[in-house]
């Protein structure tokens, strides 16, 4: 009786780490991902989109839009702002020559969530 229960606690304990290790490496990912996108923002963009987005005296001087505009988040399509990103658009310098394209993508969806956040 010793040997079944063992066995069941051991398969328990098994089935258990493999759920457990599934599930760290997207949560883990997710996170890491929202911080490198976030670095990379701070580190590229914010001399002249700030960091919330909104633009700085340089920025609005050298008409970079305001990121965190509801408005202008509606009328981009993920594509234009992927396309703004790698091939730079008025004063705002290519960035496919030095950012890897997961790097980029990232930067694109960290310019999405740059959006004001709707209160239910």
């Amino acid at each position: 009786m010793s040997n079944r229960r063992n066995a069941f606690i051991y398969t328990i304990s098994i089935f258990a780490m493999i759920c457990l290790y599934n599930s760290f490496p997207s949560a883990y990912g997710q996170k890491n991902e929202q911080m490198n996108a976030k670095d990379l923002f701070e580190y590229h963009c914010v001399t002249c989109h700030g960091g919330d987005g909104k633009g700085t005296k340089r920025g609005q001087a050298l008409k970079a839009p305001n990121l965190s505009d509801a408005n202008w988040q509606a009328s981009r399509k993920d594509e234009e702002i992927l396309n703004s990103i790698i091939n730079g658009k008025n004063k705002m310098p290519r960035w496919s020559d030095k950012l890897k394209e997961e790097e980029i993508q990232s930067l694109a969806r960290y310019v999405r969530r740059l959006a004001p956040q709707k209160r239910p």
